[in-house]
């Protein structure tokens, strides 16, 4: 029997990401657990906050 691997698809994340208004972006950014440990999707939308230069503090 096979045994099926999970992988995560970081470029799936970051295409949903960028598809997210800079209102939704920060909305999750608030509701996020531990910025400093984030998820897949969490790490991208990071990323992509970055890549926009929006700063959290702002929202």
């Amino acid at each position: 029997m096979m045994r099926r691997l999970a992988v995560h698809d970081h470029l799936k994340d970051a295409a949903e990401a960028a598809a997210l208004t800079d209102k939704e972006l920060a909305a999750i950014r608030r509701r996020m657990g531990d910025p400093k440990n984030p998820s897949g999707f969490e790490q991208a939308v990071l990323d992509e906050m970055e890549r926009r230069h929006l700063q959290p503090r702002h929202w």
